[in-house]
């Protein structure tokens, strides 16, 4: 049995190396047109998540933890309006995604099990490719099969765009993340160490330049002495769920199936539970004898596709919460969060969805 995977990214090295434990032979079809970026670009695992990861490289990830999260709104930069902490454990990790993507990237090429190909994965004949497999798994956003395949999405266009940097600064104890939801838009600072923080700055409207960026980030910046700040990284954000997860022996996985509002810093903590549900789907097939094919994928689908719908538009409602509740000068949070934050089943709960998500 072989399994395709298309896409160089880090989901697929995650699912090749994955696979490769299992003694599976995977194939990874890299688009040869598009060069490696290295990116300032970090991921916020939540702790279960995080745990995986490492008992899967069985290696140290370095990582810094935050250990509580603090939410302030445009009226209320002084004083949090709410916040979650978890006893003795962190709310989430912050990794590079660079650093991750080293560590499988290493993993993949030590693997017998693992073959990588060149090749033009936006021509057609990618397609012709896929049809010598039992299974494949795209994780893609642009190329031939998925512009084909996989376009009939539920979607949102926020008409807002992510604007992402690292600052370094003086050092402090660092282990407070923190979103501020202004009238620009959230506004987050996540700890990458005692010197360092990645802001994550969601702008609503058109585009405008980086020195303006840098000037609304200063105006709301009253936690961090910096001195430095990296270039700034930028991208379009939209809502987006696929209505299809497969075609043929085609399964779209990753940012293809769905793509969220980063505020809650879930976008990537959905791939990992969706690996290890396909995981779970894979090694009860292979301890009943049954080939690992198609009927994975439809597996998959089957056990995911409404709990991701419903996880992603959740963080939808969030999003939506804050820009009605900024147009109302923050009338609507101030009764709200006072009984929210002194409330220990909402808090409980809460912390129990951004680490497990619906997979409970």
């Amino acid at each position: 049995m072989k399994i395709c995977l298309i896409g160089h990214n880090l989901t697929n090295l995650i699912l090749a190396y994955l696979f490769s434990e299992k003694k599976l032979n995977v194939d990874i079809y890299l688009n040869k047109k598009i060069q490696k970026v290295k990116t300032n670009r970090t991921i916020a695992l939540s702790s279960e998540n995080f745990d995986y990861l490492k008992s899967l490289t069985k290696s140290n990830i370095k990582h810094w933890k935050s250990k509580e999260i603090k939410i302030f709104t445009e009226d209320s930069r002084s004083k949090e309006k709410i916040n979650f902490n978890k006893k003795n454990k962190e709310v989430f990790n912050l990794i590079s995604y660079s650093e991750l993507n080293e560590i499988f990237l290493k993993k993949v090429k030590k693997s017998k099990f693992i073959k990588f190909f060149n090749s033009d994965t936006v021509s057609q004949d990618i397609l012709k490719t896929t049809k010598i497999y039992d299974l494949v798994i795209n994780s893609e956003n642009k190329n031939f099969i998925s512009n084909k395949f996989f376009t009939n999405k539920i979607k949102k266009d926020y008409r807002s765009r992510a604007y992402t940097f690292l600052i370094n600064h003086r050092r402090k104890d660092n282990n407070i993340a923190i979103q501020v939801f202004t009238k620009f838009g959230p506004l987050a600072f996540l700890p990458l160490s005692d010197t360092k923080t990645s802001i994550v700055f969601s702008y609503k409207g058109t585009k405008i330049d980086d020195e303006k960026i840098v000037d609304i980030f200063k105006k709301y910046n009253s936690f961090y002495s910096f001195t430095k700040i990296s270039k700034i990284e930028k991208f379009s954000l939209s809502f987006e769920m696929l209505r299809n997860y497969t075609y043929n022996n085609i399964l779209a996985f990753g940012d293809l199936i769905h793509r969220i509002h980063p505020l809650a810093g879930q976008g990537f903590n959905m791939t990992i539970r969706d690996i290890q549900i396909i995981s779970k789907i894979v090694n009860d097939r292979i301890s009943l004898g049954l080939p690992i094919d198609i009927s994975v994928a439809e597996d998959f689908q089957s056990s995911t596709k409404h709990l991701n719908y419903l996880y992603g538009k959740a963080i939808d409602g969030i999003y939506e919460f804050f820009r009605l509740d900024n147009n109302v000068n923050n009338s609507i949070s101030k009764p709200v969060f006072n009984i929210l934050n002194n409330n220990s089943i909402f808090k409980k709960y809460s912390n129990i969805l951004s680490d497990k998500g619906l997979n409970l």
